[in-house]
């Protein structure tokens, strides 16, 4: 199940093993999560910004994570800590996310005192990918869409190290400008129907808005469907950095009567203007059997 929160982050103080009247909280301090991942599931890339946190079974709320959480109570305690990341990139919908695990620890509490918890997650046993990390010069996940005026290209660490998210690994980008005003790209999978959660996970680094969306055959008519619209990475001072999407697919994969489904990312050239788009460890996740 995914849990789901839409308004401001929740946050509460919550009694554990404390007595009557005694209001003075020990603090934990939440670090970021790290992730740890094997060959089969890609790069151990990540923006899991939120944290559902509980101790001793008790929901103390959800936080922005890093976090300095006051807890009523001292002694040992288990806490766990659910990684949660923000679904189609949006601020208000953050989700735990359903393929990573939960971090479970023992912490010490000390009234007035503060205890560090640094939350390590691996993907879940059961969990299936669907990956391109551009490590293939030829693309073969991958498909340019006939109206495309343009190619995807593929950055090495011998020809643009200054282009990649991760040092020693290749990226795939593609540019649109006046005369090349359209770029598209899809995965020509015919991907199964699925049960339970499947997301699309991207990095990605841009300058131009860019679509993420489905394409699929249903009573022998073919759709395009956009799921997504990115916003560009770059800064005022021109850095274009690096960010990560989570794209919830779920509903496109458990729908029944689709045939022919896949995933596709375009962009247009906006009144002329040029720009670029970036792309690494595109990773289609769900879970098997």
């Amino acid at each position: 199940m995914i849990g789901t929160i839409r308004t401001p982050l929740l946050a509460s103080l919550v009694l554990v093993g404390c007595t009557k009247g005694d209001r003075v909280p020990a603090y934990v301090e939440v670090a970021p999560f790290t992730l740890t991942t094997t060959t089969a599931q890609g790069a151990a890339t990540h923006k899991i910004t939120d944290a559902w946190v509980s101790v001793d079974e008790r929901l103390i709320g959800v936080w922005e994570l890093p976090a300095r959480i006051p807890v009523l109570g001292e002694g040992r305690k288990t806490i766990s800590i659910v990684p949660a990341v923000k679904r189609n990139g949006m601020f208000d919908d953050r989700v735990r996310y359903p393929f990573l695990n939960t971090y479970t620890g023992q912490v010490e509490l000390v009234r007035e005192g503060t205890t560090t918890v640094a939350p390590a997650t691996t993907y879940k046993s059961n969990s299936l990918f669907w990956i391109e990390a551009f490590d293939d010069p030829d693309f073969a996940r991958l498909n340019v869409l006939p109206a495309s005026d343009t190619t995807l290209e593929r950055y090495t660490p011998a020809s643009n190290p200054e282009l990649l998210y991760i040092e020693d690994s290749p990226c795939g980008g593609f540019h649109v400008d006046a005369t090349r005003p359209y770029f598209g790209l899809y995965t020509d999978e015919d991907f199964t129907l699925a049960s339970g959660a499947v997301f699309l996970e991207l990095d990605y680094r841009c300058d131009i808005i860019f679509t993420i969306g489905v394409l699929y055959t249903s009573s022998n008519i073919s759709s395009y469907d956009p799921v997504v619209f990115v916003a560009p990475t770059v800064r005022s001072n021109g850095f274009m950095p690096w960010n990560k999407i989570y794209v919830d697919l779920t509903g496109f994969f458990n729908s029944p009567g689709l045939s022919q489904r896949d995933i596709y990312i375009e962009a247009r050239s906006s009144n002329g203007t040029s720009g670029s788009v970036y792309l690494d460890n595109l990773k289609i996740v769900r879970f098997g059997s």
